[in-house]
């Protein structure tokens, strides 16, 4: 028999052996990093993608988190300006009561509020955020709520749908209330995924007000004395009961991760923890990469997410190659072993078992019938068809001996692929976005709905318009500009993403 032709049971065979050689063969990552020696009582560092916790140390015990109490403040003020109730340019009258307290020492840091006058909204946040002027937040809380009171309860109500454990009692930090480090790192991540332009305001190294200077505590930031190469905020916060406190964050190859740090001894050393979580937590994400190329591309959680799965993903040693164009052999490969290894493959059509095939012609032809112990066997009868022994020939004269044969073969066995000529598959050819939504039309169960009426749909081939428009309108191919593209070619990255969106839509 060929081996392009072997039976289902050899196929599957070939299969197993083959992912197992992949896994056996795969390079072993190096030792993860050494966990980073923090001094602060309390301290933890995030993955900001995904949410991971990269390293801890206390994390769940509620302390007194002084100034870092304002990034609560921050994002409510955020949302009132999503909200429409508030703008920038809003501006916020400073009481007499506020403008004193800006000048006491019970409300640090003090930067004076002149008498008798109004902030805008912009001016007060950048005074919140980088300064840290807690009469600046009560004014935004009295304008918000009415009263510090009512804006507390709003604060404590926001911690709880965010999963916070947190109880604040005032809106600045200035006096005694409590929080965890893993909270703050919650509410940082959450302030910056939903309001991004937050970084605008916190990753300025100072601000300028009445004719004054006021440099930004959180020294991480570029140029000041313990600069972090992609630092961009977040929050610091000191008072007795508090020691010295760090929230912060820094981006990395377009990966961000945050950190904080609770009740350090100084000023000095919750810098540098916080240096040291954030390299732990950079080292961390290299260590977790499925392959060294992706640790900081945007595709890494789909590759991570199909490799766990044993997706066959055709890497070249520790490189999974992301930008590279996806072949028709990888992509074929990729698609059926995600959707086998989930269990989402179609079914192949019900073939009838030899036992079953019916006798070519039951009516015995005259003075010719057979005695009964000279029956033919039915599976020794040709059927009907006369379709070609499975030895006669491989099924693709290009595939023989190809490192995805035996995906292709099987994809081609379910009816979920052709070739490119009456015996050719071209497996190292690119493939076109149109020739992937066909393919992924026929492997999965997509509503008949059509998600066109992009600019250059009139480039899509009239045999992948139905799939287009199927696979359009599940959401799996997005255009760029307004045009889909569909004869243009894919990466292997994002032919990752689009078969992770394949499972997440039939899971």
């Amino acid at each position: 028999m060929s081996a392009s032709r072997r039976s289902p049971v050899a196929r599957a065979m070939a299969l197993f052996l083959s992912l197992a050689l992949v896994l056996s063969s795969t390079v072993l990552a190096a030792e993860p990093p050494k966990e980073p020696s923090i001094t602060a009582d309390s301290a933890i560092v995030i993955d900001y993608d995904t949410g991971e916790t990269l390293f801890a140390k206390d994390a769940d015990t509620m302390r007194v988190p002084a100034s870092m109490t304002k990034v609560m403040t921050a994002y409510i003020i955020f949302e009132e300006l999503e909200a429409g109730r508030l703008t920038l340019d809003t501006m916020v009258p400073i009481s007499n009561t506020n403008a004193d307290r800006s000048r006491s020492s019970n409300y640090p840091a003090i930067v004076p509020l002149p008498y008798g006058q109004s902030q805008s909204v912009d001016t007060l946040l950048k005074l919140i955020l980088i300064p840290s002027a807690s009469a600046s937040c009560i004014a935004m809380a009295d304008y918000i709520s009415g009263s510090e009171a009512a804006f507390v309860q709003r604060m404590n109500e926001t911690a709880q749908r965010l999963g916070m454990t947190a109880e604040y009692e005032n809106c600045h930090g200035a006096h005694v209330h409590y929080l965890t480090a893993r909270s703050q790192a919650i509410l940082v991540r959450e302030f910056i995924n939903r309001f991004p332009q937050v970084l605008e305001y916190t990753s300025m190294t100072g601000v300028s007000f009445n004719g004054r200077w006021y440099p930004n505590t959180n020294k991480l930031l570029p140029g000041l004395d313990y600069a972090y190469d992609g630092a961009d905020g977040f929050k610091t916060g000191t008072i007795d009961a508090a020691g010295y406190c760090l929230s912060a964050t820094a981006v990395k190859n377009g990966r961000r991760i945050i950190s904080v740090v609770m009740h350090a001894d100084d000023d000095r050393t919750r810098h540098t923890d916080s240096a040291a979580l954030l390299d732990y937590g950079f080292a961390m994400l290299e260590f977790q990469s499925p392959y060294a190329d992706v640790a900081y591309h945007w595709s890494r959680e789909n590759v991570a997410q199909l490799k766990e799965l044993g997706v066959e993903l055709h890497p070249d040693g520790e490189d999974f190659r992301p930008d590279d164009a996806v072949t028709r052999g990888e992509f074929t490969a990729m698609l059926y072993t995600a959707l086998e290894a989930t269990g989402a493959l179609p079914q192949p059509a019900e073939t009838p078992l030899p036992d079953e095939t019916p006798v070519p012609d039951e009516t015995p032809v005259p003075d010719e019938t057979p005695a009964p112990d000279e029956t033919p066997v039915p599976d020794e009868t040709p059927a009907p068809d006369e379709t070609p022994a499975p030895d006669e020939g491989p099924l693709f004269s290009d595939t023989q001996d190809h490192w995805a044969q035996d995906y292709i073969e099987a994809a081609a066995d379910l009816g979920l692929i052709s070739g490119t000529g009456s015996h050719t598959f071209s497996p190292d050819r690119t493939i076109t976005r149109q020739e992937m939504m066909v393919l992924i039309d026929r492997c999965t169960d997509l509503p008949d709905e059509n998600g066109l009426g992009f600019s250059d749909d009139d480039e899509i081939a009239f045999w992948a318009l139905e799939a287009a428009a199927r696979t359009a309108a599940a959401g799996l191919f997005e255009g760029n500009g307004g045009a889909l593209m569909p004869t243009g070619t894919a990466t292997r990255a994002q032919a990752a993403a689009v078969v992770s969106r394949v499972l997440d839509l039939a899971g």
